[in-house]
């Protein structure tokens, strides 16, 4: 059988490789490791197809059910893939070669697939030693291609053991040619290692690679959907210690397809979540300018230009388009020297399409027909540039569409959608005083989701500007970003599912406290919608009309990166340790308890009713005990009545009482004042009038301080030959010989190298700069070294 020809088919999935194949092929890279050239890694043997399973997924549509074909999913392995199909926020690659920078900023919606433009423009190129070995072909018809790379990196002593070695794929570049795709990447490891000092040292490293695959009738200007998942790191340390060799399997899956707009037939199938076109539209705009040249010229050679920067804005049947043309100009001057100069022309215009509305999906494809130019005079140079926009409106919407033997498309399942809200407060300080608030205006901005069972997390900002008026009557500007953090429930939600958000700000209230203290309440909305990606063969008709995505091939290889770290002992030089004292001054404790004395007072003789009772608290003394104080007292009381005869009559009484206030940990040594209030004497008069019942409200209060200040010294910096050292920024009072100063610095927390012999450590409570409150942190107090 051909091997070629086994790469016909669209949807496949390979053969699992079992151990033994791949310790065969790791065994022949390892011999090829002693054959290294120095010399660029050479192009490797075409690869062949392996043939492929094709997978079926059941779906759910009303009672029945259905089978099928999805998508080829690679395996998952925490913290080893880089998944790169979805951000909530990037704009839908328009495909357009030329065009760079374009701003969706209508709706915020994830992007339906991965185009030539969502990647690195800059391709990562391996700068050291490195080898290709032949191509190995298995049973099963997988071709292995192993890139043998070999660098030596000086750590700080010899290893001991391997701990662990965490890796995961970075930085992905994808670039099509007719029938293959070229996938480059960096894979970004970090190796943990046991030194000859007993502690666990750590190296971080990157080591690019790049392969292609073979995918029939690909041609470039369509979109490519690349993951690279590494299936397992295998390390071995040499016997003397002072090498290790990292051996790192990666597979990378990549799928084409193509943008195409096709009618479908209603049927029963899935629940898809598609995008239905309201209508598309085309208009030119011609750009005249003459420009003055910095040199005076004998003519001009040329003139190129490219459409960036294009923001797009949806009203009712019109699309308003914005941007910048950016030309460059390529000219002889007068000493018959090339010469460049470069312009930027802003511009703007509107497409009629009718049935578009705010809140729509859009999609702008600009090209540059042609640049015409003539040269006035030597110094001014007259141009017109032909611009010609190509413009799209969808909305989103959920269809069950008609499954069969139609074209193969890639698209997305509707699990589920909920919508919450929250409301988000907040006082900020302004600039100046104020005397009014007039505006505030905030959009919703940087969004992240997260996806757990069956809930959705979704993290932003609220970004806010506000207008007001100052106290010298001029009108002023301060803006604010508030970070904001909802979940929604969503049965059926998984992580790797894509998210849909429609995020909106329902209301804006805010109140001006003070005349530089402004109280904010912000009522947010987010829909979110989930949709899971699968491939169907649909039925074509004469229904509404889709923008879709149709699957042209896809394909899976995989590779084996070989490095060796060399360890060598270098001489352990002077080491140089920097530190900061750190104060902590005293925190003031404060604890309260409430109770009610319910008492009972005979009167001497019959009442008509009482005029008032007097009360004093006095004789208060207090007791520490283990988490608490213990508040002893009487209540001196004088309860006055009007007697039968009209007689007012006074009766005294002392009435004790004791109150447990809760203070954890509290010694007598902290405790600074000890008061009892008496908060409130309610009492009532029985029917014969010969008692009064009252209801006595206390609160106890205990106020106090922790511990004295104290000061604790901390490292800051550790100099010398071979040390690593990981720092955190914080924010702190810190010794100086003019007092505590608050200050922003880094604090180590964690160091090792060359002739470091112990480390010191002390978890302490420390603001961490950027985050909302402090945090107990672990940091370095002390370094031994030889």
């Amino acid at each position: 059988m051909d091997l070629n020809d086994s790469m016909a088919d669209n949807v496949v999935e390979k053969p699992k490789k079992t151990r033994k194949k791949r310790a065969k092929v790791v065994a022949a890279e390892e011999q090829t490791l002693a054959e290294t050239v120095d010399t660029s890694i050479e192009e490797p043997l075409p690869e062949t197809a392996k043939p492929k399973k094709s997978r079926s997924k059941k779906t759910k549509s009303g009672s029945s059910k259905r089978k099928t074909s999805t998508s080829r999913k690679t395996k998952k392995k925490p913290d080893l893939e880089i998944d790169i199909n979805i951000q909530d926020t990037t704009p839908e690659a328009t495909g357009q070669a030329g065009v760079k920078d374009v701003k969706i900023e209508t709706v915020v919606k994830a992007p339906e697939v991965i185009g030539l433009s969502d990647f690195k423009p800059q391709v990562s190129v391996l700068q050291a030693k490195a080898e290709v070995s032949s191509p190995v072909v298995n049973n099963s018809g997988i071709l292995n291609t192993s890139v043998t790379a070999t660098e030596n990196v000086i750590l700080p002593l010899a290893a001991v053991k391997v701990r662990n070695v965490v890796a995961k794929v970075v930085d992905l570049v994808t670039e099509i040619i007719p029938n293959k795709v070229i996938v480059q990447g960096t894979v970004h490891e970090q190796l943990f290692f046991v030194g000859t000092d007993g502690i666990v040292h750590h190296l971080a490293d990157d080591i690019p690679f790049s392969t292609f695959l073979d995918i029939p009738g690909i041609v470039p200007g369509m979109n490519a959907q690349v993951s690279a998942v590494i299936e397992e790191v295998i390390t071995e340390l040499a016997t003397d210690g002072l090498s290790i060799l990292k051996k790192i399997i990666i597979e990378v899956f990549v799928k084409i397809t193509e943008t195409v707009q096709v009618n479908l037939s209603p049927g029963s199938g899935p629940l898809l979540f598609l995008q239905q076109v309201v209508g598309e539209n085309s208009t030119q705009k011609l750009i005249e300018t003459d420009l003055s040249l910095f040199t005076p010229a004998l003519k001009i050679d040329e003139i190129t230009g490219v459409i960036q920067d294009i923001t797009v804005e949806i009203i009712n049947n019109k699309v308003i388009i914005q941007g910048i043309l950016h030309k460059q100009i390529f000219f002889v001057d007068t000493a018959n020297l090339g010469r460049h100069q470069a312009e930027d022309i802003p511009f703007s215009l509107f497409v009629d399409i009718l049935g578009a509305a705010p809140g729509m999906d859009v999609q702008v494809h600009p090209r540059i027909e042609a640049i015409f130019f003539k040269l006035i005079d030597p110094t001014t140079v007259r141009q017109k540039a032909i611009l010609e926009f190509f413009v799209k409106v969808t909305e989103a919407t959920e269809q069950q569409v008609a499954v069969g033997t139609g074209p193969l498309f890639k698209v997305e399942e509707f699990i589920g959608e909920n919508r919450v809200q929250d409301l988000n407060e907040s006082v900020i300080t302004l600039a100046v005083p104020a005397i009014k608030v007039r505006e505030i205006v905030a959009k919703l901005i940087n969004f992240t989701t997260h996806i757990i069972p069956d809930k959705v997390i979704v993290q932003g900002l609220i970004h806010k500007q506000i207008f007001f008026i100052g106290t010298d009557n001029i009108e002023h500007h301060q803006a604010e970003e508030v970070p904001f953090s909802v979940f929604l429930d969503i049965p059926g939600a998984e992580p790797g599912d894509n998210v849909h958000l429609n995020p909106q700000i329902e209301a804006i209230f805010f109140e001006l406290l003070s005349s530089t203290q402004l109280r904010q309440k912000v009522i947010i909305a987010i829909q979110a919608t989930i949709t899971r990606e699968i491939q169907l063969n649909l039925e074509l008709g004469t229904g509404s009309l889709f923008k879709m995505e149709q699957v042209v091939g896809e394909n899976t290889k995989q590779l084996l990166i070989i490095k060796r770290e060399e360890i060598p002992i270098p001489p352990v030089g002077p080491i140089t340790i920097t530190t900061e004292t750190i104060i902590f001054p005293p925190v003031a404790v404060v604890g309260q308890q409430q109770i009610i004395l319910r008492n009972t007072v005979e009167l001497p003789v019959k009442a008509v009713k009482i005029k008032e009772i007097q009360a004093v608290i006095a004789d208060v003394s207090f007791n520490v005990i283990t988490d608490g104080v213990v508040i002893e007292g009487v209540v001196n009381k004088t309860v006055i009545f009007v007697d039968a005869d009209n007689i007012v009559r006074t009766v005294t009484e002392q009435v004790p009482f004791s109150i447990l206030v809760s203070v954890p940990g509290i010694t007598p040594s902290q405790v600074t004042n000890v008061t009892v209030t008496l908060e409130d004497i309610s009492f009532s008069l029985n029917p014969c009038g010969t008692e009064v019942t009252q209801n006595i409200v206390l609160l106890g209060t205990v106020e106090g301080t922790t511990a004295p200040a104290t000061s604790v010294t901390v490292v800051t910096d550790v100099t010398g030959p071979g040390i690593t050292q990981t720092k955190v920024l914080v924010e702190a009072l810190v010794l100086t010989p003019d007092g505590p100063v608050l200050r922003q610095f880094e604090v180590v927390t964690d160091v090792s190298g060359g002739g470091i012999t112990g480390v010191t450590r002390q978890t302490l409570v420390l603001q961490v700069v950027g985050e909302p409150a402090p945090r107990p942190i672990s940091v370095v107090t002390g370094v031994q070294f030889t």
